[in-house]
């Protein structure tokens, strides 16, 4: 049967998460520092991203909800750091924009560009990613056709009900889509047992590999090939 629909994970697949991240948190402890300087008085940045993961800790169902566990984390911090309800949850919210526009502001890997405007030719691209990143806000916006995330599903990746949601939206079988992903767990494997065909994006090093896959590519240069190769 032949494939339909090209869909991604993003971080770490599309570009490399870690800088992004730096940066943004940076840009937000920067905000913070102007706007909420009781809480960067008491909060260094690596305290905070401590507080965060201690969250996480407590609160397991959070793991894969990004967005939810760093406000409600800024939102606790600020609280401890003397501000009120209502105004630690007006800073929390102007917080997260200005961090939430720097995540957005991705370096896309090399040949990712073209990768995606070939693939464009012929198939429907999408995305399904267990981070917050929104591809809509980003360089490879003009490529993809809808973007699903952990955050807006309430289900993350490796559960079935994520993919579940881009057959429903495709209204297709699971053999008419190539899933692209660098996690082997949550990626290739959660997208193998659904029965769709898989592609391991290992741009990145990585220690485990996935126990089953249909291609794998080490290069963004070799995407349109390998897609070619699994029609």
């Amino acid at each position: 049967m032949s494939i339909k629909a090209v869909v991604f994970d993003l971080d770490d697949t599309l570009w490399d998460v870690s800088p992004v991240i730096i940066q943004a948190e940076k840009a937000h402890y920067q905000w913070l520092n102007q706007h909420a300087p009781k809480l960067t008085a008491r909060f260094t940045e690596r305290e905070l991203r401590g507080y965060r993961m201690s969250l996480a800790h407590r609160h397991p169902e959070l793991t894969h909800f990004v967005t939810r566990s760093r406000m409600r984390a800024m939102d606790e911090c600020l609280r401890l750091s003397g501000y009120g309800a209502d105004e630690a949850a007006e800073l929390t919210e102007q917080a997260f924009a200005v961090f939430w526009r720097f995540r957005n502001r991705v370096e896309p890997f090399p040949y990712a560009f073209e990768a995606l405007e070939g693939l464009k030719r012929n198939y429907i691209i999408g995305a399904l990613s267990n981070g917050n990143a929104d591809v809509f806000q980003t360089s490879l916006a003009e490529w993809f056709d809808f973007a699903f995330s952990a955050e807006g599903l309430s289900v993350a990746k490796p559960d079935a009900r994520a993919f579940q949601a881009v057959l429903d939206h495709l209204k297709c079988t699971p053999e008419e889509i190539l899933f692209v992903g660098d996690n082997p767990e949550h990626d290739i494997e959660g997208a193998y047992r659904m029965g769709m065909r898989t592609l391991w994006v290992q741009v990145k090093p990585s220690e485990k590999a996935p126990a089953f896959y249909d291609a794998r590519i080490s290069c963004l240069s070799q995407l349109h090939q390998a897609v070619t190769q699994l029609v």
